[in-house]
């Protein structure tokens, strides 16, 4: 947009690849500011907060200031369908000046707006890929930043730190900076990554498929230690991923011995990373044992919603050593 010598009455940025949409609002912003070198042309609002109606009035109401006025709504989707159709209707006959931009996650392609709006080439779409394509992905972000990262060392560093899109960015970004054009290993990313809690689930399941007792309850150790989180929201999430985990084992288990991680990957929707896990880690669970640990965190789970007088962290720690006493 900003190689374009006027910006068009309405833009909709939108998508699931949060890093590329904020970067496409900053473009936007900063070909406003540039006509002024002031910000005093951008009116930023929030859907969740201003009704359609307020955000209309503002782009029709005239200024003082010369050059080209934003009108940016963030969260937009979050306006019911209806409303967002008034959008539409103004867009009939725009204020003269004024480029209303509406950012948002979700836009359907049947919806009036986004289709009035794609005859212009006024939508700017960002969509993460599926997680299949996501070290892909990384590996393109990474090249972008001039970094030297392979897929083993992408699919490891998703591994790691998961898959939000922002944290793998600013996970990039470090790594690309640290590296100064060297290679990036393994040992680059365990020293400069922090695992998030949804990273170290990945650390904790791995050792329970190990069936290494002493390595589980270290890593439950320290998710309870970061301090980022109180100890009974990292029960909670832990035992979801555990409960998620078991019931993935169980799938895993249906599925023929010889059949490929590609495509246990597929058939499950998992990453292949997650794939190949549970591809080696299925051998050492049969279809009992798992059952009962399911029925055990279960239990632990009803235990957090008020039917045991035990902290979270404890019951966890009790259902976690169910598990690991079942397995083969």
């Amino acid at each position: 947009m900003s190689d374009q010598p006027d910006l068009k009455p309405a833009y909709l940025i939108c998508g699931t690849d949060t890093p590329k949409v904020r970067r496409a609002v900053a473009r936007l912003r900063r070909h406003v500011y540039d006509e002024t070198a002031s910000d005093l042309n951008i009116s930023v609002f929030d859907a969740r907060i201003e009704a359609v109606g307020a955000v209309l009035e503002a782009a029709d109401t005239p200024t003082f200031t010369l050059g080209t006025r934003l009108v940016l709504v963030m969260n937009a989707d979050k306006w019911p369908l209806a409303e967002r159709d008034r959008v539409a209707q103004y867009l009939a006959d725009p204020a003269p000046g004024v480029c209303l931009t509406l950012v948002g996650e979700k836009f359907t392609k049947a919806e009036k707006l986004r289709k009035l709006l794609e005859k212009g080439g006024q939508v700017l779409a960002y969509e993460l890929p599926k997680k299949r394509e996501l070290v892909d992905w990384v590996k393109g972000r990474a090249k972008a930043r001039k970094a030297r990262l392979g897929a083993p060392e992408a699919n490891y560093l998703v591994s790691r730190v998961g898959d939000d899109p922002e944290l793998l960015e600013r996970e990039i970004e470090k790594l690309a900076t640290y590296a100064a054009g060297a290679p990036i290993t393994h040992e680059t990313i365990d020293a400069i990554c922090s695992p998030t809690i949804e990273a170290r689930v990945y650390e904790l399941t791995d050792a329970v498929g190990r069936h290494d007792r002493h390595g589980s309850f270290e890593v439950l150790e320290s998710m309870y230690a970061t301090g980022d989180r109180a100890s009974a929201e990292v029960a909670r999430s832990v035992l979801f991923s555990l409960a998620k985990y078991v019931r993935q084992l169980l799938d895993a288990l249906d599925l023929p011995a010889q059949m490929p991680a590609n495509e246990v990957a597929g058939t499950l929707g998992v990453h292949p990373f997650t794939a190949r896990k549970l591809v080696e880690q299925r051998e050492r669970f049969d279809r009992r044992t798992l059952e009962r640990a399911l029925a055990a965190l279960a239990e632990a789970q009803a235990g957090m919603v008020g039917k045991s007088g035990l902290e979270p962290a404890f019951t966890l720690e009790i259902a976690l050593g169910r598990l690991l006493a079942g397995a083969v």
